[in-house]
């Protein structure tokens, strides 16, 4: 068990087979998520084609029956529509061109995002600290609880928005919405892009998320014992250790 297991108690037995019912149900139920929050936050808008389930795949890591549930469950819950012989295509969700943030195209981009991310998810957690409730504590534990889970699956493409879930519990815990909107909009830059990011480590991928639970375990104790000071050092110290690990597998084209 990793070490964001310690201050929320035992994960779930889970069944990592992907022909279990189980297992197979929770991933699914996971690569649904993200791809509704993908189509929510406009990274799929309203009749973008979404990319085909060889793709789908490859993004998130799971087999092909996985992505076609999540796919079947999207339909079913009138997001998108499948057209045979011209894919998936979303209908209900932000129009195109709904971002603002600028995209990341390069080296120095990348640089400046995690400047930004720094200074402002280092006062997201320092204010966190001071005004979280048990309500908004909870969702920053079911966020640790479920990158738990995604080591048990051995599922480590679907830590990638799983850590974002984490920091953006974090900006719900300070009850103001001008973080929550910043924090929601921060690009998820890990498998898409033309800047090849590969944050869960290339050797050991799950050892990497386990790392990042365990730094976001310190970040989270920091918040429930309401300690700012401790908050803002730890949260600054983790998106730091993030941009390091970012730059050493930078491939250059």
């Amino acid at each position: 068990m990793s070490a964001a297991a310690a201050p929320i108690g035992p994960v779930p037995e889970l069944d990592g087979e992907a022909g279990a019912g189980g297992g197979r149900d929770t991933l699914t139920a996971r690569v649904c998520e993200q791809l509704r929050r993908l189509i929510e936050r406009g990274e799929f808008p309203k009749n973008f084609k979404l990319p085909t389930e060889a793709e789908l795949c490859r993004r998130f890591g799971v087999s092909r029956p996985v992505i076609r549930n999540a796919l079947a469950r999207l339909r079913d819950e009138g997001t998108v529509r499948s057209h045979q012989g011209s894919g998936t295509v979303v209908i209900r969700g932000p129009e195109a061109g709904v971002l603002t943030y600028p995209p990341v195209r390069s080296i120095a981009d990348l640089e400046r995002l995690f400047e930004f991310r720094i200074t402002v998810e280092a006062q997201t957690a320092a204010h966190a600290a001071r005004h979280h409730t048990p309500q908004t504590l909870a969702l920053i534990e079911d966020a640790l609880r479920e990158a738990d889970q995604a080591i048990a699956l051995g599922t480590p493409a679907l830590g990638a928005d799983l850590n974002f879930k984490f920091h953006r519990a974090v900006a719900r815990a300070t009850g103001n919405p001008y973080f929550i909107v910043t924090l929601e909009q921060i690009p998820n830059l890990i498998g898409v892009g033309r800047i090849q990011v590969r944050n869960f480590g290339i050797d050991d991928p799950i050892e990497r998320i386990r790392r990042i639970g365990a730094e976001h375990v310190s970040i989270y104790e920091a918040i429930r014992t309401r300690d700012p000071q401790r908050a803002r050092a730890e949260m600054e110290q983790h998106i730091g250790a993030a941009r390091q690990h970012i730059f050493e597998h930078q491939i250059l084209s």
